[in-house]
């Protein structure tokens, strides 16, 4: 219940105590109500009988703010009640409702600009999926969950103020009725426990299915060329077997929940209605209101435990998205440099040692980039080499040493300003599902078409996207599908190049090519020479005919191997 409480208390503040406001003011609204139906009940069955002092002070009170209290008025004060109510409850509800609704998305959108604005150490732990999942399915659940709280919030604030004009009637009845209530309660708590632990399991198991499914879906080609889906599936059947008992279990225990709620009251309220006629010397006016009110608290807390058995199946996606925002945000890239980046010399790595946890990655390397030339980082796979361009990006700090650009060191530069001088093609090349223009722009509205075709023709990708059907409007396919190897590698470069960067960082990016393509592509870069200071991260031999300055690689160290091009 705790954790109802603080669903709603933790959402929008402002919406959260508005909603809380006018649950209130219905709440008193329909005391008022059944307050009149009392003396209505009196004087419809009691006329010329046993009145009730509480029967007589309604009276008074009606009379004292000007009302007749005729049978026909108070039958109207009751109705006018009920309709006021049942408004301003709606209305409650519906803000709810609305403030559910922006929870959900603020919740996405903060979820987003916490994982975008984590620095990179997090991310690369992370699965992909997680955050899927969390966008996907757990935003969703966590403001139903908001709106489910809302509800009990809703139903204990009536059942509260029911509870006071019950105590108003007759103190031994409200006693009763509230002796009802906890039993009811506490009975079927083992049932929401039940349902608790089912909404965990059913979020967990949702949650890795969606982690499974995005890990897969990526890898689809290889996992049909070679026909090795099947031992995949395995996992996922079993994740699937969980899901389903715990859906199985949760729905058994809403079942037993309404029924079991439903024998319950019956026979509680059967019980004390018999003890107030025959042994408590209740009027028969009294009974009636307060068997109205004992009915009414009693579907409350019905109406309580059945919310609060739905917002427990959805409070453990609430606490994972929380948390998961609460994590990305510890994890925020600081961005301490205030210096604008300046390159006209070099970058220059000094003594530079890099570790992933235990494992030492670069050990006290030195080299230097020079300005509009081209650097290659030769070395074979696992040697260290995109490690080293993860340093000069800043996407990772090195543990010892310092890298500078032209002599200033890189913690000192606005890391932002340092990015946006960079042009990076990644080795695993990953095209949106969109078209041409979205892939090269990313959506920047501030990018040209002039631009992006300016971009292509440097790539040499000009013309085969000429002849495409819908031109920069055709669909390059679900990662690049549509495209061949060579024309992706053309499309990555193009977005690379289409901001005209400073800085041209190149991995791998011809490791899957054949010979034919990868020596256009190297004569392509050959070309901006002077144009771009060029890095080139490979284990192919084609690009050292190119280089200004060569380093072989190995084993986290680096050697000067010469210029084998133009100084």
């Amino acid at each position: 219940m705790r954790t109802v409480f603080r669903i709603f208390l933790e959402g929008d503040r402002l919406r959260s105590t508005l909603v809380l406001v006018s649950l209130l003011v219905a709440a008193a609204v329909e005391a008022i109500g059944i307050g009149a139906l009392l003396p209505a009940a009196a004087t419809l069955i009691g006329q010329g009988g046993k009145s009730s002092q509480a029967s007589e002070i309604v009276r008074n009170v009606v009379d004292w703010v000007g009302i007749d209290p005729s049978f026909q008025n108070l039958v109207f004060l009751i109705a006018a009640a009920v309709v006021l109510k049942a408004a301003i409850s709606f209305v409650a509800l519906s803000y709810a409702a609305v403030a559910a609704a922006q929870i959900s998305v603020d919740f996405r959108e903060r979820l987003i600009n916490a994982v975008f604005n984590a620095n990179w150490r997090f991310y690369a732990d992370q699965h992909a999926g997680t955050f899927a999942a969390a966008v996907a399915n757990d935003a969703s659940r966590a403001s139903q969950a908001y709106l489910l709280a809302a509800q009990v919030i809703a139903a204990l604030t009536q059942a509260t103020l029911l509870g006071a004009v019950a105590l108003f009637y007759n103190w031994k009845l409200a006693l009763a009725s509230i002796a009802v209530g906890v039993t009811i309660a506490a009975v079927l708590n083992r049932l929401i426990q039940v349902s608790r632990a089912a909404g965990r399991k059913e979020a967990d198991t949702t949650a890795k299915l969606t982690v499974n499914i995005v890990e897969l879906l990526a890898n689809m080609k290889p996992l049909k060329a070679m026909h090795r889906f099947e031992p995949m599936l395995a996992p996922l059947q079993r994740t699937l077997l969980k899901l389903r008992r715990a859906l199985i279990t949760g729905e058994v225990a809403k079942q037993a929940f309404n029924l079991g709620n439903e024998v319950i009251v019956t026979l509680l309220i059967t019980v004390t209605a018999y003890f107030a006629y025959t042994s408590w010397n209740v009027t028969l006016p009294e009974l009636l209101v307060i068997a109205v009110i004992f009915f009414k608290i009693s579907d409350i807390i019905s109406k309580v435990q059945k919310a609060v058995q739905q917002a427990v199946k959805f409070e453990r996606s609430y606490v994972r998205i929380v948390d998961l925002i609460g994590l990305a945000g510890a994890h925020r890239e600081v961005n301490a440099g205030t210096r604008t980046p300046v390159l006209a010399s070099s970058c220059r790595f000094e003594d530079v040692a890099f570790s992933h946890g235990a494992a030492e990655i670069i050990r006290g390397i030195t080299l230097e980039i020079p300005a509009g030339k081209v650097t290659v980082l030769k070395g074979p796979s696992g040697a260290g080499k995109t490690t080293i361009i993860d340093l000069l990006i800043g996407l990772y700090r090195p543990d010892r040493g310092r890298i500078t650009v032209d002599g200033v060191a890189l913690g000192e530069i606005d890391i932002f300003q340092w990015r946006r001088k960079i042009g990076y093609v990644p080795q695993e090349l990953s095209l949106l599902h969109a078209n041409v223009r979205d892939n090269i722009t990313f959506g920047d509205p501030a990018i040209s078409d002039a631009m992006v075709k300016d971009a292509l023709a440097q790539a040499r990708a000009a013309d085969f996207v000429a002849n495409l059907p819908q031109g920069l409007d055709s669909s390059v396919g679900e990662m690049g599908s549509k495209m061949s190897g060579g024309q992706r590698q053309r499309l990555s470069l193009a977005r690379a190049l289409v901001t005209a960067p400073e800085i041209l960082i190149l991995d791998e990016v011809t490791s899957a090519l054949d010979p034919l393509t990868e020596e256009e592509i190297v004569q392509s870069i050959a070309a901006f020479r002077g144009r771009y200071t060029i890095v080139v991260i490979t284990h192919r031999p084609a690009w050292t005919a190119i280089a200004d300055r060569l380093y072989d690689v190995s084993g986290g160290t680096v050697r000067a191997a010469g210029a084998a091009g133009q100084e």
